[in-house]
């Protein structure tokens, strides 16, 4: 049986946010995969803790700005190809910060990424797919934070569509 958790995203600032977002829709339509709100996963909580709008009402920060190492793939659904960053000392401040807020025992993400599509597919499209993107940019800054309901682990198109935020924070404030 799934468990339900909460999970907390940092979400970047436009226009980097539409860029993702016209890439999700694009990759998306072209390979019958699931839409998504563009967003990097901070930290999972278990669904039985304090209010993640209590709680995110509680977390200082300001907007982050991560650079990005590379464009990747991995056999996870989740990450089925993503642009991976470098942390820096806001990151893992936030991510022990919101740790310590909701009491969850789970590390920050080993490779903190944005992903872009979510796909079963062999390892050599997703490695075509990687090397064909090249992004504009070379750093991302993430302006807000939400909490949102999921499945864990998301491994289906259903349950990607079943998410819910259930707050969210403006880190610009």
């Amino acid at each position: 049986m799934k468990k339900r958790a909460i999970v907390y995203w940092l979400i970047p600032a436009a226009p980097k946010r539409e860029l993702f977002r016209e890439l999700i829709r694009i990759l998306a339509k072209q390979f019958d995969a699931p839409r998504f709100e563009p967003h990097l996963t901070i930290i999972a909580a278990p669904e039985d803790r304090e209010s993640p709008r209590e709680i995110l009402r509680a977390i200082k920060a300001s907007p982050i700005r991560l650079k990005i190492r590379d464009i990747s793939f991995s056999t996870k659904f989740t990450e089925s190809l993503f642009v991976r960053f470098s942390t820096g000392k806001a990151f893992e401040k936030l991510a022990a910060d919101l740790a310590c807020a909701t009491g969850s025992r789970a590390k920050p993400p080993a490779q903190p990424h944005v992903s872009l599509l979510y796909k079963d597919l062999p390892a050599t499209s997703k490695k075509q797919l990687a090397s064909a993107i090249k992004l504009p940019f070379r750093e991302v800054v993430f302006d807000s934070i939400k909490a949102v309901r999921c499945t864990a682990p998301t491994k289906t198109s259903a349950e990607v569509e079943s998410w819910r935020v259930l707050a969210a924070k403006n880190l610009n404030c």
